[in-house]
């Protein structure tokens, strides 16, 4: 039984995971979200299938972090699985107009504190979970690769924060490595998503399909890879 884990499960992209993974009986879905009191109509009607738990975890509070260990290992205890895969999904880019001349500071602390140390603090608190082999994957953007951003140079915070979150995982992909878990950072493209906002060209189905794909496939040596969803490795 796979079984999964991931943050930002009740909207966009950590929906449509969701919507494509929970068909299959023998997937096991930890989906994670900001609030319990938040949007989750779709999500809920997903868990109706038995298959998908429904758990909190505001990635941008180390203290909702530093409970999940234990939501977590009730879930696993019911059928003595362990983390075949874990999504860092959930991320925010609140300051898409800002340059480099007008970075805020709180908005700077506010990304980094959701797009790396939310990531960094989940991974930290389920390795024990991990399965031998697991994969690891934090969802990044083409903005944050350097040579990338040299042409598309656009929502200044966000892309630091995602750069800065890509050196963790590289950081990751190494002090895993003895688990065996292969740790990547993976761009969804432009996605059609309240987050892609207007002007986005990929269809949410379109990317997770790809990703699933890309990730299925994964091998020990490409730990510490840079992904596009349709497979391609994205220059850093």
């Amino acid at each position: 039984m796979p079984t999964y884990f991931l943050t930002g499960a009740n909207r966009g992209i950590g929906l449509e995971f969701v919507r494509q993974l929970s068909p299959n009986p023998e997937n096991l879905i930890i989906a994670a979200v900001r609030s319990l009191k938040g949007e989750l109509t779709d999500l809920k009607a997903l868990a109706q299938r038995g298959n998908v738990h429904i758990i909190e975890c505001d990635v941008s509070s180390t203290d909702s972090i530093s409970s999940l260990s234990f939501r977590v290992a009730v879930i696993l205890s019911k059928t003595g699985a362990n983390l075949n895969y874990l999504f860092n999904i959930a991320g925010i880019n609140a300051t898409s107009s800002d340059t480099s001349l007008s970075i805020e500071p709180a908005s700077l602390e506010k990304h980094m504190n959701t797009n790396v140390l939310g990531p960094a603090k989940i991974v930290e608190t389920l390795r024990q979970y991990l399965a031998r082999g697991a994969v690891v994957m934090n969802m990044t953007s083409g903005l944050a690769s350097m040579t990338v951003a040299k042409d598309v140079p656009k929502c200044c915070t966000y892309s630091i924060s995602k750069a800065a979150q890509n050196m963790l995982t590289l950081h990751q992909a190494k002090d895993l490595k003895r688990n065996h878990s292969i740790v990547i950072c993976m761009d969804p493209g432009w996605v059609k998503t309240r987050m892609g906002g207007k002007g986005a060209m990929v269809e949410p189905q379109v990317s997770i399909e790809g990703m699933l794909d890309v990730l299925g496939k994964l091998k020990k040596e490409d730990s510490g890879k840079f992904y596009r969803f349709d497979g391609s490795q994205v220059p850093w």
